[in-house]
């Protein structure tokens, strides 16, 4: 009672000073100084959404104030907000940009692989020249059949295979070949639980019962009863949060790998989280204020399973939740596969239509919109799996009894372009108002030269499609879906959408480039509508969130940075919330700081040898 007395009398104090300072004209800026300010500065707000290069109004300076941008203008209009305690950022002219808004990548997955303890129960079986999937079978069975006396019974023994042997694909020689049955890990070990992991993988028995027995029991989803056959990545991301972390160990990787995409500009992340263990580890971390970058969350494969015991989480509460943590959508992870598993309406040879896939779980996102709730953060990767999927929405939606603008209110998502949208497609995407996220990480992987090869070049023209999507009036927005990010950064990934020059060095489908500004808004300005966020962060404007890169490039100058080195500009400063979470050392040396967070040191070396390549 005392403590609510004392607050309702500083409450009134405050009210009555401000209302002095108002009687008085002073400007009510300065009842309250700025947390910090960055000055001497191009400040670029990107704060015009229309589809042209207009970047929106710039200044020259900023003022920060509880975590929000408080004031922006001259360096000596917002020198003068400054009080004894302001930090001040004077960051020599450098061009400062809203942060990156990714809106697909798998943070929990990432986290995992490169900051969780090491395993010693994995293996890694190769092919050397030469040699067929007939060797790497006999290798893995006797390394089944050996581990059984170096473990534990039911410790997982896990085992990596090669992508590709004697010209076949892993996924193909599993999925539709067979070449490995759970039949035959059981031959080899029943004792352990042992797991070939990938996209696509095999378990043995006692391996799928134990996935099993997170949903109540029954037949394992994603993986086939009969062969053991694993048929998405999801399982292996479940069971590694759910197996193999503890909460504590979950909860500093994730902790760790947040905080090392700061130093890639990263302010804002989507990702669908597929465990139970993931949600309360993240959930944890937002209440311990231990999230570097604020994060969209959808519900995958784990949640949507046991809708069925839960149907009070049938309810559309996006945007429900904080500040850093907030819910994105409803989820199925994936409606189709990784090329070349995807599903596509092109016609092909036999053997090529015959591997694709459309993914048992497509039907939830017709039961996700007959709930009135929004379907995004999905991998969809074949223009066929596009059509099916917006034949869902459409029906769920009319037994839902939504009218088009309540549809279209939704911003139900698509992620990823790898084979779509086909040019057909984007009056019906428009219509239903659904927002594309799309990778650049498949203009330079090996898929653009094999889509090329089995389907034929002109296809390549549905790879990541970004002039047809925006020009269309369809809404197209920029995801990593990679870790890959940790090597380039992501200024690598957003020259793709400029340049398009695939693995062997070509650029493929010019008409689909897009401009410098373009790219940009789709990791800025326009990222935020995929996750109901714009009024919030995603430009730079007084009253949003202070989300800050500044830039050790001027990135809109083409003489200085010609498109070609885009790759090369990256942050020397990220600020989210107005906290700086990285701070290069070199701009920390000029503003008489200590260097934060972790230093991208692979990132700081390839751009060296981009540069290197240059210069010779």
């Amino acid at each position: 009672m005392k403590k609510f007395i004392s607050g309702m009398f500083s409450t009134l104090f405050l009210v009555f000073n401000i209302s002095t300072a108002f009687s008085q004209g002073l400007d009510p800026i300065l009842i309250d100084y700025p947390d910090s300010i960055i000055i001497n500065a191009n400040v670029v707000s990107m704060d015009d959404a229309g589809i042209n290069e207009n970047v929106g109004a710039t200044y020259q300076a900023m003022a920060i104030r509880d975590n929000r941008i408080l004031k922006l203008g001259t360096t000596n209009e917002i020198t003068a907000l400054a009080g004894p305690d302001t930090t001040v950022y004077d960051v020599g002219g450098r061009t400062v940009v809203p942060g990156i808004i990714d809106t697909h990548a798998h943070i929990w997955q990432y986290a995992q692989s490169h900051w969780g303890p090491k395993l010693g129960n994995q293996f890694d079986i190769t092919a050397e020249d030469g040699e067929t999937w007939q060797d790497v079978i006999d290798k893995t069975l006797k390394l089944a059949s050996d581990v059984k006396q170096q473990f534990e019974p039911d410790e997982w023994v896990l085992i990596n295979w090669p992508r590709k042997v004697a010209g076949l694909d892993k996924n193909v020689a599993i999925r539709t070949h067979q070449i490995m049955t759970r039949q035959m890990l059981d031959e080899a070990n029943s004792t352990q639980r042992i797991a070939i992991l990938g996209n696509r993988g095999v378990m043995n028995t006692l391996a799928m019962e134990t996935y099993g027995t997170y949903f109540n029991g029954d037949y394992p989803p994603e993986i086939d009863p009969e062969t053991g056959i694993v048929i998405s990545a999801t399982v292996y991301r479940h069971l590694f949060a759910e197996e193999l972390y503890d909460l504590t160990a979950t909860m500093a990787m994730i902790e760790q790998e947040i905080r090392e995409w700061t130093a890639y500009g990263t302010t804002t992340f989507s990702s669908s989280i597929e465990s139970f263990r993931q949600m309360t580890a993240v959930l944890a971390l937002d209440k311990e204020d231990r999230l570097a970058t604020r994060v969209a969350y959808g519900l995958g494969n784990t949640f949507y399973i046991t809708m069925k015991f839960h149907p009070y989480l049938g309810y559309d509460f996006v945007g429900y939740g904080t500040d850093k943590l907030w819910f994105n959508a409803w989820s199925t992870t994936s409606n189709d596969g990784a090329y070349p598993l995807i599903a596509s309406t092109i016609e092909a040879p036999p053997e090529i239509k015959e591997r694709e896939l459309l993914r048992s779980r497509v039907p939830f996102t017709g039961e996700f919109a007959s709930q009135g709730v929004r379907f995004s953060n999905t991998h969809i990767a074949g223009d066929r799996t596009l059509d099916i999927t917006m034949d869902m929405i459409e029906s769920g939606s009319a037994q839902a009894g939504l009218s088009l603008e309540e549809i279209r209110a939704k911003r139900h998502g698509s992620d990823h372009c790898n084979l779509n949208p086909r040019p057909e497609q984007i009056p019906r995407l428009k219509r239903l108002g659904m927002i594309m996220s799309c990778t650049p990480m498949y203009i330079a992987r090996t898929n653009a030269v094999e889509i090329a090869e089995e389907y034929g070049e002109q296809y390549l023209e549905w790879l990541v499609p970004m002039r047809t999507i925006l020009e269309g009036g369809v809404l197209g927005v920029y995801e990593s879906d990679s870790h890959q990010i940790a090597g380039t950064g992501h200024y690598y990934f957003l020259s793709q959408m400029v340049n398009r020059i695939n693995i062997e060095g070509k650029v493929i489908a010019p008409n689909q480039r897009i401009n410098r500004i373009w790219a940009l808004k789709t990791a800025t300005t326009w990222a935020p509508y995929y996750l109901h966020m714009e009024n919030e962060i995603g430009t730079l404007e007084e009253g949003k969130f202070a989300d800050i890169q500044v830039l050790d490039k001027n990135y809109f100058d083409e003489n200085a940075v010609p498109d070609l080195m885009l790759k090369t500009v990256r942050p020397l400063m990220t600020l989210v919330g107005g906290e700086a979470m990285y701070l290069d050392p070199h701009l920390a040396s000029e503003l008489g700081r200590e260097p934060v967070g972790i230093q991208p040191q692979q990132v700081i070396r390839q751009i060296a040898e981009w540069e290197a390549e240059v210069v010779r």
